[in-house]
C-alpha cells in the first residue's frame, strides 16, 4: 500500500425505499479538513488521466456506477516511491479510498453505466493547487487494462 493511502470500507443502508450510502465523518480516523464536496461524471470506457494535488487530500467515494483507480507514488522522501496500486471501488463494493498530497491518481469507469465519484477534499478547489498529465506521459507508470 502506498504511504499515506487508504481503502475504508463505508456503511450502506438499505431498505425497500432506498439506500443511504455512508461516506465521511469529522470523527473518523481518516478524516483531516473540509474544503468542500464535488461530484464527478464518468461516462462508461472513459477515463481521467493522471492528477494529483499539491496540498490537499483527496476523500474518494463512488455511489453509483464502478471505477478503477490507479494510484502513483513519485514522492522522493516516501517509503512507497514507485509503487503504484490499482483498487476499484463502486456500489457493489461501497469504499472511501483517501488519497494524501503530491499521490498521482487517475480513473476509468469500468461499469455498464455512467459512474459518479464524489470527492471531500481538504481544500477549496484551486487550478494553481494541482498537476496534471496525460496517459502518454513517459513519467508515469504504463496502465495495462485488464
Amino acid at each position: 500500500m502506498i504511504n499515506g493511502v487508504s481503502i475504508s470500507p463505508r456503511r450502506v443502508t438499505e431498505d425497500i425505499r432506498g439506500s443511504v450510502l455512508h461516506m465521511l465523518k469529522r470523527t473518523d480516523d481518516v478524516f483531516t479538513d473540509f474544503g468542500e464536496i464535488y461530484f464527478s461524471k464518468i461516462n462508461v470506457g472513459k477515463e481521467k488521466a493522471w492528477r494529483r494535488h499539491r496540498l490537499a487530500v483527496s476523500q474518494l467515494v463512488v455511489p453509483i456506477g464502478s471505477v478503477r483507480f490507479i494510484l502513483f507514488d513519485d514522492r522522493d522522501s516516501s517509503s512507497t516511491r514507485n509503487e503504484c496500486i490499482d483498487v476499484v471501488i463502486g456500489e457493489s463494493n461501497h469504499q472511501l479510498l483517501t488519497v494524501p498530497p503530491m499521490v498521482w491518481y487517475a480513473f476509468s469507469n469500468v461499469g455498464a453505466d455512467t459512474a459518479l465519484v464524489g470527492n471531500c477534499s481538504s481544500l477549496p478547489h484551486d487550478p494553481d493547487e494541482s498537476d496534471r498529465r496525460d496517459f502518454s506521459d513517459s513519467r508515469m507508470p504504463r496502465l495495462i487494462e485488464d
